[in-house]
């Protein structure tokens, strides 16, 4: 939010430059992100009246002009604006003048003629461009030969305040001041006389709530009989500017004021385009309403909206409708001033594109007892200014939903214990009564009472809190921490997952970090079939969807490297994905995942290098080392699988003690253009626990009597894996047999087309003595018995 430093301190003025002031906001929990000034640096500026404006005798383009600058003669200028008239006030450097960017203004003469000054423009004083293409023009009452700098109030800065969400009482001058108040310890002085402004008659307008618990309190009044030709006054103009806001006509400015002053949301109707009453309900499904930024919104239900007998006019609490806006052929207004319930409003903005300073604040929530004076001030300003006639106000109130003050227990036994410091009782009235707390003591501390604008305190830690930024944490001891540490139980079974990463980075990869909220249209082509998690508020139309796999995020990274001629890309991610489960109370099931993807070459181009491309069996040993390094693979088995977003040839599921766990495979070829990507990409996901659980190692004596190898070769059908073959080998009960071990995969001449040669060695050994030839033939023959059964396996 930015604020006028002059505005603020009209309302606290702490003895303090702009750096002091600004370092202590920062210091309260009040970040200043920078500060700037309003206009540059310049000096003999005055305010001059054009007495004369004649054409240039020898230049087209050019104007001589006489200008009363204040003093006893006027001056002479030469200008070339377009805009420069006689009787108009204008900006005027006299000779000797100094402009930013150290630009001296001498006597000069411009074709022959004498020029002694320069009527200025906006930027050529350092104020923003205001749009008009020549001077910056002054209102007719402004003093001529009035410095400048002192009649627009420009030695003042800008102050660009970050506040955290849970802050929305300090979204207004007013509410900078009461902390800065209580900061400074400067006294609060409300700039302005709050005053009841005369009625004449009832409300013409009615007024309905259907909806009060969403809208506990709204009010509004009629003004009629103004001078529909008035003008916004400089000064205003010059506050909502410097506040990032520009000046639209009276109606709306003061609107913009007020919510800028006191931070209460407001809006005008144009009463004459009214039909029937005023009602504040929930749209119907489909409902269409055109905003005042002319944008056509299909609206729903959940949406809480202003409506009258055409339809609606308002969205509530977030922007206004063109049907019912105010122009300057409008006799009438309704004001309105309501209270809308924060998770009224929350998400309901970005549901429609839209961020508005009336959403901004009532999501965080606002004064549910500063409708009354935000509305009286507004009728304040605007009959100060327009007249008018102001009808009564029509009010309605439901005072059971309006929020009720929170009673908070604080205790100076806690105070001493989380600031480490003790801190008079005196000090800690003073502190709570700075910021508008009702206190009652308490034998052990005190009950403070929250005023209504502060939504975020709640519990004991909120107040003491305050304690400590008011009375300044660089003010708080320098005492030495007293943590007991213990050093927790760290189970040899437990895997790291930095290890796992770093085995990955020694292979070559790269982590990324990914969103886990993705593309729906993409999210439906990975997996069609799986229901998956809508977001209701999402950042963007293009990450509504909750991922349910790493693969899209991955893909993301893969196509953005490669539209950037990286052809090869190893990439990895650990991460959540989200699976849609209506028994949960949140609506879904999350699950660690690691994941990743590669393509391209196997390895960087170099001249000992082998020019090859990655593919399916180079990512399975990248998984197969994951697995190994946690010592489960002898329980990891994978097996062929159909799946949508993978290659129906190339793809397995990964599974674990019979479970599936993950899966890894090429990227389905009808979806590598969908995804951005090109070429052949292979992907892996395996579940984060899978890998997590290390098989401890047991220690055992190596035995020192010969190792017998016997290679077998077994002819398959082209079908049967190579893991069943193992796996039916292994499964022969023996004390001797102590590895099998895959070295040859044989297709050709003497086998058959629609079979394959499988060659085995088989490593057989005694812990306690030599074997003779007679147990290992046994063996033999039962390993071939068991691949018969099995896989219809014949010794080749």
């Amino acid at each position: 939010m930015k604020i006028s430093e002059n505005w603020l301190r009209e309302w606290v003025n702490p003895n303090w430059d702009t750096n002091t002031l600004t370092e202590a906001l920062s210091l309260a929990g009040l970040e200043v992100d920078g500060t700037e000034a309003v206009a540059g640096q310049f000096t003999h500026v005055v305010v001059g009246h054009v007495l004369s404006v004649e054409k240039h005798p020898d230049a087209d383009k050019l104007n001589v002009t006489q200008v009363d600058v204040g003093e006893a003669e006027p001056v002479q200028i030469v200008c070339g604006a377009k805009n420069v008239v006689k009787g108009m006030k204008a900006c005027c450097a006299k000779v000797g003048a100094v402009l930013p960017g150290d630009f001296k203004i001498k006597k000069a003469k411009l074709r022959g003629v004498p020029s002694h000054g320069m009527l200025c423009g906006a930027t050529e004083i350092g104020l923003p461009d205001d749009g008009v293409d020549g001077l910056y023009v002054l209102p007719d009452d402004a003093p001529t030969g009035m410095d400048v700098r002192a009649f627009l109030d420009l030695n003042d800065v800008t102050i660009d305040v970050d506040l955290t969400p849970n802050r929305a009482d300090c979204l207004s001058v007013e509410g900078l001041a009461r902390d800065l108040h209580a900061i400074s310890g400067a006294p609060f002085n409300r700039p302005f006389k709050e005053v009841e402004i005369a009625t004449s008659g009832a409300c013409p307008q009615g007024i309905q709530v259907l909806e009060q618990a969403d809208c506990p309190k709204y009010l509004g009044c009629v003004v009629s009989e103004f001078n529909q030709k008035a003008n916004t006054p400089l000064w205003m103009v010059q506050k909502l500017q410097r506040s990032g806001l520009r000046a639209i006509d009276l109606v709306v400015d003061i609107t913009n004021y007020v919510l800028l002053e006191l931070g209460q949301p407001m809006h005008a109707f144009d009463l004459d385009k009214l039909q029937g009453d005023v009602e504040v309900r929930k749209a119907r499904t489909g409902e269409k309403f055109t905003s005042l930024d002319n944008k056509e919104l299909i609206l729903k239900e959940d949406s809480l909206v202003i409506s009258d007998d055409s339809g609606v006019i308002a969205l509530a609490g977030i922007m206004g409708g063109l049907s019912t806006s105010v122009t300057n052929e409008t006799a009438r207004i309704f004001f309105e001033c309501a209270h809308f319930a924060p998770l009224a409003i929350t998400g309901k903005a970005r549901q429609y594109g839209l961020h508005t300073d009336s959403s901004h604040r009532f999501e965080r929530g606002v004064d549910p007892l500063l409708p009354e004076r935000a509305l009286n001030r507004a009728l304040q300003l605007f009959t100060e200014i327009a007249g008018g006639i102001v009808s009564e106000i029509r009010s309605i109130v439901s005072a059971e939903e309006l929020p009720k003050p929170s009673v908070i227990e604080l205790r100076r036994s806690t105070i001493t214990t989380r600031l480490g410091v003790d801190i008079d009782d005196v000090k800690i009235v003073q502190i709570f009564e700075s910021l508008g707390f009702e206190i009652a003591a308490t034998e052990l501390g005190w009950n403070m009472t929250a005023p209504s604008y502060r939504f975020d305190m709640a519990i004991e830690m909120d107040l003491i809190e305050e304690v400590g930024r008011i009375f300044g944490y660089n003010n708080l001891p320098e005492t030495p921490v007293l943590a007991p540490m213990t050093l927790n139980e760290l189970p040899e079974s437990e895997q790291s997952l930095l290890a796992l990463k770093n085995a990955l980075v020694q292979r070559g990869y790269n982590e990324v970090i990914t969103y886990s909220f993705v593309e729906e249209g993409k999210q439906t082509l990975l997996e069609p079939e799986l229901p998956y998690v809508l977001l209701k508020n999402p950042i963007s139309d293009d990450m509504r969807a909750m991922r349910t796999n790493l693969f899209s995020g991955l893909l993301q990274s893969v196509a953005y490297n490669q539209n950037r001629q990286q052809p090869r890309v190893r990439l990895f991610e650990s991460g959540l994905v989200f699976y849609k489960n209506d028994s949960d109370p949140t609506g879904a099931t999350q699950l660690a995942m690691f994941g990743g993807v590669i393509t391209g070459k196997v390895a960087a181009s170099g001249w000992d290098e082998e020019e090859r491309l990655v593919d399916f069996f180079d990512l399975k040993g990248d998984v197969e080392t994951l697995i190994r390094m946690s010592h489960q693979l002898a329980n990891i088995r994978f097996e062929p699988c159909l799946h949508p977003a993978l290659h129906p040839g190339q793809s397995a599921t990964i599974v674990k003690d019979g479970k599936e766990v993950g899966m890894i495979g090429q990227l389905h070829p009808s979806l590598v253009k969908p995804m951005g990507v090109s070429g052949k990409v292979y992907l892996f996901q395996i579940r984060q626990d899978a890998l997590m659980t290390m098989q401890v190692p047991v220690a055992q004596m190596i035995s020192k009597f010969p190792e017998v190898q016997r290679d077998l070769a077994f002819v398959v059908d082209e079908g049967v894996a190579v893991q069943a073959l193992i796996d039916s080998i292994v499964a022969v009960k023996s004390d001797i047999l102590n590895a099998v071990e895959l070295f040859d995969i044989y297709r050709g001449q003497g086998v058959e087309a629609s079979q394959k040669s499988i060659a085995l060695t088989l490593k057989i050994q005694h812990q306690d003595r030599t074997l003779q030839d007679e147990e290992v033939d046994a063996l033999i023959a039962e390993v071939l018995t068991s691949a018969k059964q099995a896989v219809n396996a014949e010794l080749r």
